[in-house]
Formats: structure tokens, sequence, C-alpha cells
């Protein structure tokens, strides 16, 4: 008999460090993890309030259209993504420090880091394939999906710990912090304590 392979799914909504800083928005990711080492992402954002729009965000991509998709994107490998707007996942292998960070733009650009241990880079930038990005705007939604293939760096079989998590930029310039949950005081996407575990 032949064995199914082993396919992992989850929806989590993202929380803000400042709730009361925060836009009033409703922000969630999902995840699918696939045996043998792709990882899909899926980050949405839309109004918490009904006549709500996501105008007030600094997301630069193409104008809002009828909800179709715009991508793939064909974005470049760039560093300091998180200075904007950005969508993040913390890659944590099980049973160690080690884990990876991925970075992804509005518009496709990202990057992919390895750390030793927290806060403490090891080799650096990953050598990797680059995600498959596609993203949906309108007025009152925005999703980006992103697909990782691990296999190339990925040093087990099994699934990773996840953190996911986003920084979204207003037009004002001001940065907010969303992610699974807030251990410390201030946002730190690298702290283990809010990554999945499975």
């Amino acid at each position: 008999m032949s064995r199914h392979p082993v396919m992992v799914r989850q929806v989590c909504p993202l929380l803000p460090q400042e709730p009361q800083e925060s836009p009033n928005l409703l922000l969630s990711a999902e995840f699918v993890w696939r045996e043998g080492g792709v990882l899909e992402l899926s980050y949405n954002l839309r109004p918490s309030q009904r006549d709500g729009d996501l105008l007030a965000l600094a997301l630069p991509c193409s104008e809002p259209t009828s909800g179709l998709a715009t991508g793939p994107l064909q974005g470049d490998r760039r560093d300091e993504l998180w200075k904007h707007s950005c969508f993040e996942a913390f890659i944590g292998l099980p049973d160690s420090q080690h884990y990876w960070e991925l970075n992804v733009s509005p518009l496709g650009h990202w990057n992919l880091y390895s750390f030793e241990r927290y806060r403490q880079s090891g080799s650096g930038l990953v050598e990797a394939l680059p995600p498959a990005v596609t993203v949906r705007q309108t007025r009152r939604d925005f999703r980006c999906d992103v697909v990782l293939d691990l296999r190339p760096w990925w040093p087990i079989e099994g699934m990773p710990e996840l953190g996911l998590t986003m920084v979204l930029e207003e037009i004002n310039g001001r940065l907010s912090y969303w992610a699974l949950s807030h251990p410390m005081e201030a946002a730190d996407f690298h702290d283990r304590r809010s990554f999945l575990t499975c």
C-alpha cells in the first residue's frame, strides 16, 4: 500500500503589538506545509469595519483591481525589506536554536537569512530558490501568496516551527507590527515563544 504525502494546514489571526496605535484591520496568515519541503503562505488584510478600506496603508503594488491576481511577481533579492510593509515567516528547526527568516515585500522582493541562535547570524544569506509571490488587491482586501521551496537548505524531513508575522506601513510612515503573539513588551519577531509547533 502506498503512503500518502503529509500535509498540514492552519489559518491564524495576527495580532498587533500596540492595538491602540495600530490600524483597525483584521489580519491573518495561513500556511500549508507539504511533506518534502514546500511551504505555502497566504497573508490576508481587510478592514475590521464594513465601510473601511485599505487606502491608509502604504502597500506599494499595482492599483486596486477588481480582485484579479496581479502576479506572479518578479521581485529582486533585497535587504531591509522590514523597514516598510513586509510579509515575514520565521522557520525554526525543531529541537534546535537554528532558524531562518523570510521577508517578502508587496512588490515581490524577497530575502532569506539564517540564524544559528537568537539574533545571531551564522551563514547570513541563504542560497535559496526565489519564492513564487502573487498579490491580489482591492480597496477592501489584500492577499499575498508565497510559495517557498525549502528543499535546497532545509536539513530534515519534518515540518518546521513557524513564526508568521507582518510589518505594515501607513501612508504617514508609521509602522505597526503583527504576529501570532507578542511574548515581550516590545515587538520581537525572533522570539521563539511566538512560533507555532506541531
